[in-house]
């Protein structure tokens, strides 16, 4: 899995860092997310979340909300990046509008700075697994061969160290670095005792955690999340520290002996990445001692930054595509109040000219301060929605030399 996760780590770094994905410029006093992934996504975000009032209306892992008039956004929404996400505001802002006007709620103003902690933090909050099944995991402790070297509760080998004492500790962060520490001596010492190694498929993590820790049913995770979040910063520098750029590249930067991680790959769960760390370990491990290399360690909370560190250089997407963005600048309407690039609405603001281009979270921060309101600009625009990937294209569109002519 470590070969894998060290794949989408260092893509994700890639994308993260190396590469232009959106073509938007940052102005001044704006930090590029790109250049400098968040410290704290899960502390900073909340706060906004809290004090914008979002938490009156959405949910996030069954959190307290006043009024559950939305969906917990945590578990909704299929966007995976800022562009997604947006394009998913702008898709459900009349019905939000027209929600917030029906229980009387003042609409708050989101600056770009308030977004650029916003959007990271609901990114991070559908990296955490849900509660795993303790049943389902006691059960994958036996048939995993687990049981065969490690006790719990009376119960289990003792070739290796019980677990009963890292319970209070156990997350799939936790659970990965150790198996990523010791796994070259637990493969050694599994071909000693003839035991096979197991694959750990999605959500096997997740339910052995829950196991050894001794969850019931239901139990909450985001606090246990929040304690043991990684930083995506952290994560950014120990890439670098821990060797992992010596195998692999970022968009085309960096080692060629694993494959290039600057591609973008869909999501996973912090479970997820553990399991597939685990099943491309030694792959990776044989490969490091033939060229020579040791096998890096990682303490305290290295494995949680380096983990949200490659789930986190997603979530900034791809490149948009310009000459498909002028062509949504007109389906959709957009030249009804504005221009750009010589479309649209010749005495309307000139959109190529805001300073909501600059950067992907002013535009969510314009997107969202500006609802469209049927009765000023016509059903065709208010209506109008965006798929998949064509919010960027019309960024794209908006920020490239050919829109600013």
């Amino acid at each position: 899995m470590f070969c894998r996760i060290s794949v989408f780590l260092s893509g994700a770094l890639s994308l993260f860092v190396l590469s232009a994905p959106l073509a938007l410029s940052v102005g001044a006093g704006e930090s590029d997310p790109r250049q400098m992934p968040p410290p704290r996504p899960l502390i900073d975000g909340r706060q906004v979340f809290e004090a914008k009032g979002c938490v009156r209306c959405h949910a996030v892992r069954d959190g307290a909300a006043a009024v559950r008039v939305g969906p917990d956004l945590a578990r909704s929404g299929s966007w995976n990046d800022v562009m997604q996400f947006t394009a998913s505001l702008w898709n459900h802002n009349p019905a939000m509008t027209a929600k917030m006007r029906e229980q009387g709620i003042e609409r708050p103003p989101v600056s770009p700075e308030d977004m650029g902690k916003l959007v990271p933090y609901l990114f991070a909050v559908k990296f955490f697994d849900e509660p795993g099944n303790a049943e389902h995991g006691r059960q994958l402790f036996e048939q995993r061969s687990c049981a065969h070297c490690h006790q719990l509760g009376g119960r289990g080998g003792r070739v290796g160290p019980r677990l009963d004492e890292l319970k209070e500790f156990m997350s799939p962060s936790f659970l990965a670095q150790g198996l990523w520490n010791h796994g070259p001596d637990m493969a050694a010492k599994m071909a000693d005792e003839k035991v096979e190694r197991p694959r750990l498929e999605p959500g096997d993590v997740s339910d052995i955690v829950a196991y050894i820790r001794g969850d019931t049913p239901g139990a909450a995770v985001l606090d246990l999340a929040y304690a043991q979040a990684g930083s995506p910063q952290a994560g950014q520098a120990l890439f670098t520290q821990k060797g992992c750029s010596h195998c692999h590249a970022i968009a085309g930067v960096g080692g060629t002996v694993g494959p290039d991680l600057g591609v973008q790959r869909p999501q996973e769960h912090v479970g997820e990445m553990a399991a597939g760390l685990w099943n491309h370990g030694p792959r990776m491990w044989a490969k490091m001692k033939e060229l020579g290399r040791p096998v890096p360690k990682l303490a305290d909370t290295e494995m949680a930054d380096l983990l949200a560190y490659l789930y986190f250089v997603q979530y900034m997407g791809q490149a948009g595509n310009a000459s498909r963005g002028r062509e949504l600048f007109r389906e959709k309407a957009c030249g009804g109040c504005h221009t750009a690039g010589g479309e649209g609405n010749k005495g309307a603001k000139d959109l190529t000219a805001s300073s909501a281009v600059r950067s992907p979270f002013s535009w969510a921060a314009a997107v969202w301060n500006h609802p469209v309101d049927s009765e000023k600009t016509g059903e065709a625009l208010a209506t109008a929605t965006f798929g998949d990937d064509e919010m960027r294209d019309l960024v794209a569109f908006l920020g490239s030399p050919g829109g600013a002519k």
